[in-house]
């Protein structure tokens, strides 16, 4: 079984402040888990057992930031995979299209309507890769969810080609923990012949900083309970975002207590009680100790 958990909310309630979490359960093959109580599983934060009051299918509706490196979305694979995504969505989320690459462009906001999507994608132009900086992009992604009520989602579709940093991994990392929101990553390997890999002549490269772009992609699933999905060809796109999909509509809620006035470095674990199965939880909720802030 895999379980992966990121925060929804915090609070503190007498007798205690209470927390209340997101995750995903499935079988070694990939089956998600259905009928979950509380007696299925145990909560640790900041290393030690919590008091588990529910267990519960989450029926939160999907806030999703689909953001689309623009040296794909030209590709008819992957834009015809991104309007199946949003079309076998649409009675669970609102989605909000974003294209980086070239800068930040919220192209369409969130609807649940599908044909909202289909003149932006189609009339993309094709740009060179190189000249963007994915790791401000998902920053001001994430960062504008704050205001947003439901169930935070930010999916990315991009390659692994190196791309110039002007900030550090961090400052996402710390957005997509104090937000709550998950993220979800799709990314190419390599496309020879369909995307222009930056040379150390191209004049908008400044630096080239791999390490905190590679953070994020890694890091930031991991961190916030989302899935890292790395790709060898265009063709994988489509099975990729329907994993991420079934992830999406297969979603638990955990919420338990912790005694008032505790202080947490937010570190959780999230464990099955049945033996041979797997978990990924998230790693890091906000941290407790003074006030909590959502």
């Amino acid at each position: 079984m895999v379980a992966t958990a990121t925060v929804l909310t915090a609070a503190q309630t007498a007798p205690g402040v209470r927390r209340t979490v997101y995750f995903t359960v499935t079988t070694s093959d990939g089956t998600y888990v259905d009928g979950l109580t509380a007696g299925d599983l145990t909560v640790k934060e900041d290393g030690r057992d919590r008091t588990i009051l529910r267990v519960q299918r989450s029926e939160d509706r999907l806030k999703v930031c689909l953001a689309i490196d623009e040296g794909l979305s030209a590709d008819d694979t992957v834009r015809n995979a991104a309007l199946r995504f949003v079309e076998r969505l649409q009675d669970s989320a609102d989605i909000a299209l974003y294209f980086v690459g070239g800068g930040t462009a919220k192209v369409v906001d969130y609807t649940s309507n599908p044909l909202a999507f289909r003149q932006p994608l189609t009339g993309i132009r094709r740009r060179t890769q190189g000249g963007g900086n994915l790791v401000e992009s998902l920053y001001r992604i994430a960062r504008d969810q704050r205001g947003i009520e439901g169930r935070r989602v930010v999916v990315i579709l991009t390659t692994e080609i190196p791309q110039r940093s002007g900030m550090a991994a961090n400052g996402v990392l710390d957005v997509l923990r104090d937000t709550g929101a998950v993220l979800h990553a799709a990314t190419l390997a390599g496309t020879p012949g369909v995307i222009d890999a930056p040379t150390p002549d191209s004049p908008h490269l400044e630096t080239m900083d791999e390490v905190e772009r590679d953070r994020v992609l890694n890091e930031g699933p991991k961190q916030s309970g989302g899935l890292r999905v790395s790709l060898l060809r265009l063709e994988a796109f489509p099975p990729a975002l329907e994993r991420i999909r079934a992830e999406l509509l297969n979603e638990y809620m955990v919420t338990y207590t912790m005694p008032e006035g505790s202080r947490s470095d937010g570190r959780i674990t999230i464990s099955p009680k049945r033996k041979g199965l797997t978990v990924r939880a998230a790693r890091q909720l906000p941290k407790l100790g003074g006030s909590l802030t959502r």
